[in-house]
């Protein structure tokens, strides 16, 4: 059973690396991050933006992960970024945002201290002890945690928040436990119309998941209409469409049409079904009334299984 589970688990996390590459591009990080963190002030430079692919295999969890689902460098300011997208809330996150950075910071150490070694530019032993010069910096990190679940965020947003805090303790936390916290984008809480690039299709497919009216006048705009391949694998993996995804690539149909197939099927199935409601409703009123089974089946084209599941 155990194994099962973490099979269905690994199924979904490969499911979700699908939107990676959407994510990942310059120009809608950029703007994801410029919005959520700066105000829209231009602050970050889709030019200025290298997309580094970071994997920690000291780190074992859970769920298995152990990777950046985004990580870019900002040259401009010398500053990186790390995106992690969230489908559940996590009440560890704090934990993990922290691990991460740390991490990261050791990947950077541990650089350039291949650089000095291979340089042979040591001069002292704490130099060499340290794995880098009183000269040396590194790159400050900022992960943000974009958090695309249907409810609210129930997990917690800051290291200090998972502490258990005696009495009398805030003195005390104040002084020498330091806080670590992320910034945290819900999608529910997301302005569609902030956005230029195609983030806005994306979350505005997000706000409207349950209402399929919605989502049918959203397929037939102009701009829904010429998505690109990235921007409808995302849509679809958080759509919760396996289905639709594997329509997608194995028959190469646009996610529009695919989504349209897939309501007008459950449309169809939905009208059978009432029907078979309704037939079950009429057979229950004809054993009420005292007819025999044979009579009744005669009369309805019934099945056995119907019969007996109106007799319940």
């Amino acid at each position: 059973c155990n194994d099962m589970q973490q099979a269905g688990k690994e199924s979904m996390g490969r499911l979700y690396r699908k939107d990676r590459p959407f994510f990942a591009d310059a120009e809608r990080f950029a703007e994801l991050i410029n919005i959520n963190l700066y105000q829209g002030e231009k602050v970050l430079v889709p030019e200025n933006l290298r997309l580094m692919q970071r994997k920690y295999p000291s780190l074992g969890s859970e769920s298995g992960e152990n990777e950046r689902d985004v990580m870019m460098l900002d040259k401009g300011h010398h500053i990186c970024y790390g995106l992690e997208i969230e489908t559940e809330s996590d009440y560890s996150m704090p934990e993990r945002v922290f691990v991460y950075d740390a991490c990261e910071y050791e990947y950077q150490i541990k650089a350039i201290h291949k650089k000095h070694i291979r340089e042979k530019d040591y001069k002292h032993y704490r130099e060499k002890k340290s794995r880098i010069k009183g000269s040396d910096f590194l790159l400050p990190i900022i992960t943000v945690v974009l958090y695309l679940g249907e409810e609210g965020w129930t997990g917690r947003n800051t290291l200090l928040q998972m502490f258990h805090k005696a009495a009398g303790a805030d003195k005390i936390s104040e002084r020498y436990i330091r806080e670590y916290g992320f910034p945290l984008i819900e999608v529910h809480k997301v302005k569609p119309e902030d956005y230029q690039t195609e983030l806005r299709e994306f979350f505005q497919a997000m706000h409207c998941r349950e209402d399929r009216k919605r989502m049918m006048q959203l397929l037939q705009t102009e701009r829904f209409q010429n998505l690109s391949a990235e921007t409808e694998q995302a849509i679809a993996v958080h759509l919760h469409m396996k289905g639709l995804i594997e329509k997608m690539e194995k028959e190469g149909v646009p996610m529009c049409k695919a989504i349209r197939d897939w309501m007008e099927e459950e449309r169809r199935e939905g009208q059978k079904e009432g029907k078979r409601e309704e037939k079950i409703y009429i057979i229950r009123r004809m054993i009420e009334e005292g007819m025999d089974e044979h009579f009744i089946r005669k009369i309805t084209q019934c099945t056995k299984t119907e019969f007996a599941a109106a007799g319940k």
